[in-house]
C-alpha cells in the first residue's frame, strides 16, 4: 500500500507523516529531506547550481539513500548521515527550490523514491508532487495545507535556532516567495491531486489531522 502526503511548506506534512507512520506501523519517506541533502552538498562544495553541467556531474558522483529508523527517515549522503539541523537551516531551505525545480534533479530524486517504495511492501511518502507525478496511482492521497500566517509562525520557530532576531514579517515574505516558486514552476508544480483529500491544519493539531486520515483510510 502506498500513501502519499503532499502540501505546502510548513503546513505540518513531515510531523503528520511521522505520526501516521507510527500509528499504521508503516515506513515513511520524506522527499524534502532528499532535495535538501542535494542542496547541502552543493553548498558545502561551493558548486554553481546555475550551471546544469556542473550539477549533473555532481549528481553522477552522489550516493544518496534513505533509511527508515522508526522515528523518521535518516538520509545518507555519500555514506554520511545528514544532520537535521543542517537540512533545516535557512540557507538550505531557501536554496532548495532553486535546485529542486530542475528536471534532471527531480528525475534523480524520483528514482530514489520509486526504488525505496519498490523495496517496501507498504510506505508513506511525503512531498510536493508525490500524488500527482511520482505515485499517481497511490492507494490513498492527502494534501496538507494551512494559512500563510500560521505556517510562517511554525517556520519561524525553526529559523530562530540559527537567527533569533528574525521577524514574522520576514518569514511570511520568505514563505510566500517559496509558495509562488512551488506553484508556478514549469516542472511538477505544487497542486492538489484531483483525488486527494484536503486536510487544513490551520486550527488543528497534527494528532487531529492524523485521526482524520485514519478514519478515511479505514473507510
Amino acid at each position: 500500500m502506498i500513501i502519499t502526503i503532499d502540501g505546502t511548506a510548513s503546513s505540518g506534512k513531515s510531523t503528520i507523516t511521522k505520526q501516521l507512520s507510527k500509528v499504521l506501523k508503516m515506513p515513511m519517506l520524506t522527499t524534502g529531506s532528499i532535495y535538501r541533502a542535494i542542496t547541502l552538498k552543493v553548498l558545502n562544495n561551493k558548486i554553481d547550481y546555475t550551471d546544469d553541467n556542473k550539477l549533473k556531474e555532481m549528481l553522477k558522483n552522489t550516493k544518496l539513500r534513505s533509511q527508515y529508523s522508526g522515528d523518521g527517515t535518516i538520509i545518507y549522503l555519500d555514506d554520511q548521515i545528514c544532520e537535521k539541523d543542517q537540512l533545516g537551516s535557512p540557507i538550505v531551505s531557501n536554496t532548495t527550490p532553486l535546485i529542486a525545480c530542475k528536471p534532471f534533479v527531480r528525475e534523480f530524486v524520483r528514482k530514489i523514491q520509486r526504488e525505496t517504495a519498490k523495496n517496501s511492501k507498504d510506505i508513506i511518502v511525503e512531498g510536493r508532487d508525490i500524488g500527482t507525478v511520482v505515485f499517481p496511482n497511490a492507494d490513498f492521497k492527502f494534501f496538507i495545507d494551512a494559512s500563510l500566517e500560521e505556517r510562517a509562525k511554525r517556520r519561524m520557530k525553526e529559523y530562530q535556532k540559527n537567527n533569533p532576531n528574525i521577524t514574522l514579517k520576514e518569514v511570511i515574505k520568505d514563505l510566500d516567495k517559496r509558495d509562488k516558486e512551488d506553484e508556478h514552476r514549469d516542472i511538477s508544480p505544487l497542486v492538489k491531486a484531483v483525488d486527494a483529500i484536503l486536510i487544513d491544519t490551520t486550527a488543528i493539531a497534527a494528532e487531529e489531522a492524523v485521526e482524520m486520515m485514519i478514519k478515511y483510510i479505514k473507510k
